[in-house]
């Protein structure tokens, strides 16, 4: 057995790249990134570290031996890309050591891909006039509009009706040319409390993402210049709305804002910044737009979170709630 078992065992699907700072936060020691390397199971690139061949055939070893079904990680090849994918997973880290979750289960994923109907993009989705005025030009779309008149029952009404299958979706997507296009979240968190009281419902049979009975939060990295980017922070916001309609009207509709039990289930996009003083640069940014940014998508919320404010976080809290309630920046709320 390598003396590295568990650094090794880090570098999955999920998680192909690590540095010293994320190890040491995963619980790790950081050293064991050389000792790994040495042995030409790493390899590394501007200080992110990534398996070998090698490193995968011990991986894969070691899974087998400890009778754990996990894949190894493929790092993309290209260094930008790395670091992205490096980001997530510090991210994931800094959050799993900021909060408890004493009665639940945190269920994270990274670079999540999600898909929507109909595949709009840019100002098919929204409009932003002088960097003032936001239309949500989806609204008004016709395969939109078609998507409502077919599926028109949401909330527990819709828990009175049959829902279509999957395959009985996609024909009629592929039947009326709507076609889907996909966007990936940095980081889906998703919040199960009560879990032992919820194992015993039946799972949905179109609740491919385990949406049902859990919390979702969308996390979304924000790079400066804030106010050049910000027709994609809201091309973003806006594939979200269209991710949560299509759940609401077509898949598990009756279930997306309510919990089998009927407690509300929560969506909440965070954008999530370097340091804080980004985060309030960002918040001046999207504030101005106020609650026109979820009104045709709620219930839902928008926050603003930092990776400094992260690391600052010198007392684990008990829930997310409490970590937000004073780390955190609320841009938009469904009160």
């Amino acid at each position: 057995m390598l003396k590295d078992d568990t650094v090794l065992l880090l570098f999955d699907k999920d998680h192909p790249c690590w540095d010293e700072e994320t190890i040491a936060l995963a619980g790790e020691d950081g050293e064991g990134l050389q000792r790994l390397k040495a042995l030409g199971l790493l390899q590394e690139t501007n200080s992110i570290y990534s398996l070998t061949e090698k490193g995968k055939n011990a991986f894969k070893e070691l899974c087998k031996a400890q009778f754990v079904v996990v894949e190894p990680g493929t790092a993309p090849s290209d260094y930008e890309e790395q670091e992205k994918v490096l980001w997530r997973t510090r991210l994931q880290c800094l959050l799993d050591n900021s909060f408890i979750a004493r009665w639940g289960i945190k269920e994270y994923h990274t670079g999540k891909i999600l898909d929507y109907v109909p595949g709009l993009s840019g100002q098919e989705i929204c409009r932003l006039q002088n960097f003032t005025s936001l239309e949500w030009t989806y609204l008004s779309n016709p395969d939109v509009e078609k998507i409502k008149r077919e599926f028109p029952v949401t909330g527990l009404k819709a828990r009175e009706i049959q829902p279509w299958n999957l395959e009985q979706i996609s024909a009629w997507l592929e039947g009326n040319r709507i076609f889907t296009e996909q966007f990936v979240v940095d980081l889906l968190y998703l919040s199960r409390y009560d879990f032992a009281y919820y194992m015993k419902f039946p799972k949905h049979p179109n609740d491919v993402h385990g949406l049902i009975n859990a919390d979702r939060f969308f996390f979304f990295r924000a790079l400066p210049p804030f106010e050049e980017h910000l027709p994609i922070f809201l091309e973003t916001i806006g594939k979200v709305h269209l991710f949560l309609l299509n759940q609401r009207h077509m898949y598990i509709p009756g279930y997306v804002d309510l919990d089998w039990a009927d407690q509300d289930s929560l969506s909440w996009v965070i954008w999530v910044t370097e340091t804080e003083e980004e985060a309030l640069s960002l918040l001046s940014q999207l504030s101005y737009f106020g609650s026109s940014l979820i009104e045709p998508a709620k219930p839902m919320d928008i926050w603003i979170i930092s990776i400094e404010g992260l690391k600052g976080v010198k007392e684990k809290q008990e829930t997310l709630f409490d970590l937000f309630s004073f780390m955190a920046h609320p841009v938009a709320r469904t009160i």
